[in-house]
C-alpha cells in the first residue's frame, strides 16, 4: 500500500491532518485492502478494471510555510477523453461545484465520445470502496473532500488511453484553448478540474493533471481577474498496484486512488 510521501511536503502539515490520513490508510488495511496486490500482467482474464478516485483540497499552512500560488498554467488538454456511461446525468451538481451552464457542454452527446469499441461506464455507489474514506475527510478540519469518481473501463494501452475529466460536467479545453490561442471562458470552469486516465502496459499506471483555481480558497473574483489569476498544477505519472490505495500529493491537493481488476459489463 502506498503511504504518504514523507519528502518535502511533510512540513507543511499540521499533526491532525497527518493522523486523518493515517486513519484513510488504515482503514483500507483492515477492509479489502489487506487483499494481495496482482501486477497488471499476471492474467490475461483482468482486462478490465475498476477505478476509484477522491480528489481533496488540503489546507497551506500561513506564516513562511504558506503555498506560494503560481504564474499561470496551461490547462489540462489531452485528445481522447470520455465521461464514463451513466456518470453525466446529475446536472445539479454543476450548480453544487459553481459551474455555470457551459454552452459547449450542451453540445456534447457524451455517447459519442466512445473510445473505439470500449466505452467507459460509471460505477454504482454500492460498488464502490472508499466511501468511509470519504467520510473522514469530511469530517476533518485539514482537508475538503471535491469529487468521488468511479468508473469501469478496459485495460488501455498506453497509446488508447482514454482521460476521464474531473468533475465530470467540466468540458476539456481544445489544444488551442489549453495552450493559450484561443479564449476559454474561465466562467465555466470549477474551483479544481483536470482530467485522470487509466493505462496498462507491463503495470498499470496513472496519469493525473488537475489545477486548482484561486476560486478555491474562497476569494471572489470578477471574470476579468479570473483569467489574469493563478493555478496550482498537480501533474502526477505514478505507477499503480491493483487492489492497493495510492495517496498522490500535492501542497494544496491530494489524490486518493484504487484500481481492481473487474469482469467485463454486459454487452448494451
Amino acid at each position: 500500500m502506498s503511504h504518504p510521501d514523507p519528502g518535502k511536503h511533510r512540513p507543511r502539515r499540521t499533526s491532525p491532518a497527518t493522523a486523518v490520513l493515517s486513519a484513510i490508510l488504515l482503514l483500507w488495511i483492515g477492509g479489502e485492502g489487506g487483499s494481495a496486490a496482482v501486477p497488471a500482467q499476471a492474467s490475461e482474464a483482468e482486462e478490465w478494471y475498476e477505478v476509484e478516485v477522491i480528489v481533496f483540497r488540503q489546507w497551506e499552512q500561513g506564516g513562511r510555510h504558506a503555498e506560494r500560488w503560481p504564474t499561470r498554467a496551461d490547462l489540462p488538454h489531452y485528445p481522447l477523453w470520455q465521461i464514463p456511461a451513466g456518470c453525466g446525468d446529475d446536472h445539479a451538481n454543476r450548480q453544487e461545484l459553481g459551474i455555470e451552464d457551459d454552452p459547449a457542454a450542451a453540445e456534447i452527446d457524451t455517447d459519442d465520445l466512445d473510445a473505439e469499441e470500449a466505452r467507459l461506464h460509471c460505477l454504482p455507489t454500492e460498488r464502490r470502496r472508499l466511501t468511509a474514506h470519504w467520510g473522514e475527510l469530511t469530517r476533518s478540519d485539514a482537508y475538503q473532500p471535491l469529487y468521488h469518481l468511479a468508473w469501469l473501463q478496459p485495460g488501455f494501452g498506453r497509446d488508447r488511453a482514454v482521460a476521464v475529466p474531473v468533475p465530470y460536467h467540466w468540458t476539456p479545453p481544445t489544444e488551442a484553448e489549453a495552450s493559450g490561442q484561443e479564449f476559454r471562458d474561465p466562467r465555466y470552469q470549477p474551483a479544481a478540474f483536470g482530467l485522470i486516465r487509466i493505462y496498462r502496459e507491463r503495470f498499470l499506471h496513472a496519469v493525473v493533471d488537475l489545477r486548482l483555481h484561486w476560486r478555491a480558497v474562497g476569494r471572489e473574483i470578477d471574470s476579468a481577474e479570473q483569467i489574469r489569476a493563478p493555478l496550482h498544477r498537480m501533474s502526477e505519472h505514478r505507477r499503480m498496484r491493483s487492489g492497493e490505495l495510492h495517496y498522490l500529493d500535492h501542497p494544496a491537493l491530494g489524490v486518493l486512488m484504487v484500481i481492481h481488476p473487474a469482469d467485463r459489463p454486459p454487452e448494451d
